[in-house]
């Protein structure tokens, strides 16, 4: 067991939370070509990423849930920096 309590690898979850992580980064990764609604498909990500980050803590916490949250995170960011410059006039 690691120092983190959690030991088995993440890819052998049973079921649908299985594909939770994969999920968020491909959402994650759709977000950033989609003009109209990419913010939306980002907040899916994240949510599916974070959901796969906090259930069946006895599984390692899965790289693409990782990696899906932090794409996810970097297009909620633009998309709030595009949104707060649009509203002062830039």
């Amino acid at each position: 067991m690691n120092g983190s309590g959690r030991w088995l690898p993440a890819g052998d979850r049973p079921g649908r939370g299985a594909w939770l992580g994969p999920l968020s980064l491909g959402l994650s990764l759709l977000s950033w070509p989609i003009p109209a609604g990419g913010a939306a498909v980002a907040v899916v990500a994240v949510g599916f990423g974070v959901l796969s980050m906090s259930t069946q803590t006895e599984y390692r916490v899965d790289w693409t849930a990782v990696v899906g949250v932090s794409v996810g995170l970097l297009q909620l960011a633009l998309s709030l920096m595009l949104l707060v410059m649009a509203a002062n006039g830039y």
